[in-house]
C-alpha cells in the first residue's frame, strides 16, 4: 500500500524531534556530574569537588578565568527550593581589602559587611570605580573595578543563593575539614548574628580549601582531611597545601565567622593554615558565585588554563 502524505509528514516530524532532542545542548552541571576524572571526587557529603595541585577546572566567566570549586548539593534558592549548583571562584584576587570596617575592629556579620556590599550592590557589582573600605572606623580608599567587576552577561549567569554563615570556636587542633563544613552550616554564631544570607557573590569557605587537596607522596588525602587546617604548615604535611589548588601565596578571607567574638573571621593564611582575625584587617578577596543551573557549555573546552570551559546561557 502507498503511505499517505500525512503519515509521511508525521514520521518526518517525529524523526526531526528525535534528532533535535539528541542534539540538545547539555547543561554544564549535567556534564560535570557525568565526567569521569580523578580530579573530580565526592566529599563526605556528596558534593563533587575538584582536587589537586592544578586540576582542569578553568572556566571562562566574566571575560576572565575563574575556577570550579565543584558541584554543591542542595543549595537553597531564595524561594526555599533546593538545587545542586556549580560553585566558581575567581583565580586571582581583586585586591586586598577589609572584610568589614565598622567601628574599631569591624563586624563579622556578612549580611551587613562593608565588603559584602561592594561585591553585591556596589562598585564590583556595578563594574565601576570609587571608594572601598580599607581600615577600621570606616576609613576608605580609592578602588577601581571598571575592568574586573561583573559584566551584565556574568551577572545574568549567577544564581541568587542562600549562603551559610554558621561560625565556630573550636580549638585550633580540631579544625578538621569535615568539622568546619558542618559548623559552616550550623547555628553557632555570635549573639544576634544571622546563620544565613541570601545574595549573589560570596567567598570560599574553610572547608572548600580543605576539600580541594589531593595530598601527595608524603601525606595522602585522607591524612590531610584528618589533620587540622590550623596545622597544614606542620612537619610532614606540606603536601596538603602544596597539592591544593585553592592554596595561594597570600592571606585570603573566607566567609566563616569565629563565633566567639563580634569581629573575628576565618582566613586562609600565607603559610597555608586556617586561622581567624579581626574583620578590619586587610586580606585578599577572591569572589565566589553559584551558577544558574540552566547554564550550558560550548563544545571543545577541556578545562585547562589554555582551553577553559566556555559558558553559554
Amino acid at each position: 500500500s502507498v503511505e499517505s502524505t500525512e503519515s509521511m509528514n508525521k514520521r518526518f516530524i517525529s524523526k526531526i524531534s528525535v534528532v533535535a532532542s539528541a542534539n540538545e545542548p547539555e547543561t554544564f552541571i549535567k556534564y560535570l556530574k557525568s565526567l569521569e576524572s580523578d580530579e573530580l571526587v565526592e566529599d563526605d557529603y556528596g558534593n563533587l569537588r575538584y582536587i589537586g595541585k592544578n586540576p582542569n577546572n578553568y572556566v571562562q566567566f566574566n571575560k576572565e578565568l575563574w575556577r570550579i570549586i565543584g558541584v554543591m548539593k542542595d543549595i537553597e534558592n531564595p524561594d526555599g527550593s533546593k538545587e545542586d549548583k556549580i560553585k566558581l571562584i575567581r583565580i586571582e584576587s581583586i585586591g586586598d581589602y577589609v572584610w568589614d570596617n565598622a567601628g574599631a575592629y569591624g563586624s563579622n556579620d556578612w549580611s551587613t559587611s562593608a565588603f559584602q556590599k561592594v561585591l553585591n550592590e556596589g562598585l564590583y557589582w556595578n563594574r565601576t570605580s570609587g571608594n572601598c573600605p580599607s581600615d577600621q572606623n570606616g576609613i576608605i580608599k580609592t578602588c577601581d573595578f571598571s575592568d574586573s567587576g561583573l559584566t551584565n552577561d556574568a551577572k545574568g549567569m549567577i544564581s541568587d543563593s542562600v549562603w551559610n554563615l554558621g561560625g565556630t570556636n573550636v580549638a585550633p587542633s580540631e579544625r578538621l575539614t569535615k568539622r568546619m563544613y558542618t559548623e559552616e552550616r550550623g547555628e553557632e554564631v555570635y549573639s544576634g548574628r544571622p546563620t544565613t544570607w541570601t545574595g549573589h557573590v560570596g567567598l570560599m569557605y574553610p572547608s572548600d580549601y580543605g576539600y580541594a587537596t589531593s595530598g601527595g607522596y608524603t601525606t595522602d588525602r585522607a591524612t590531610c582531611l584528618n589533620t587540622s587546617l590550623n596545622s597544614w604548615d606542620g612537619s610532614g604535611v606540606s603536601d596538603c597545601k602544596t597539592n591544593d589548588w585553592l592554596y595561594s601565596n597570600n592571606s585570603q578571607w573566607t566567609l566563616m565567622p569565629n563565633s566567639s567574638s563580634a569581629d573575628s573571621v576565618y582566613f586562609k593564611a600565607l603559610k597555608g593554615i586556617v586561622n581567624s582575625a579581626s574583620a578590619y584587617i586587610t586580606f585578599a578577596i577572591y569572589p565566589s558565585v553559584y551558577l544558574n543551573t540552566s547554564i550550558g557549555i560550548e563544545s571543545g573546552g577541556t578545562g585547562s588554563s589554555t582551553s577553559p570551559f566556555v559558558l553559554k546561557k
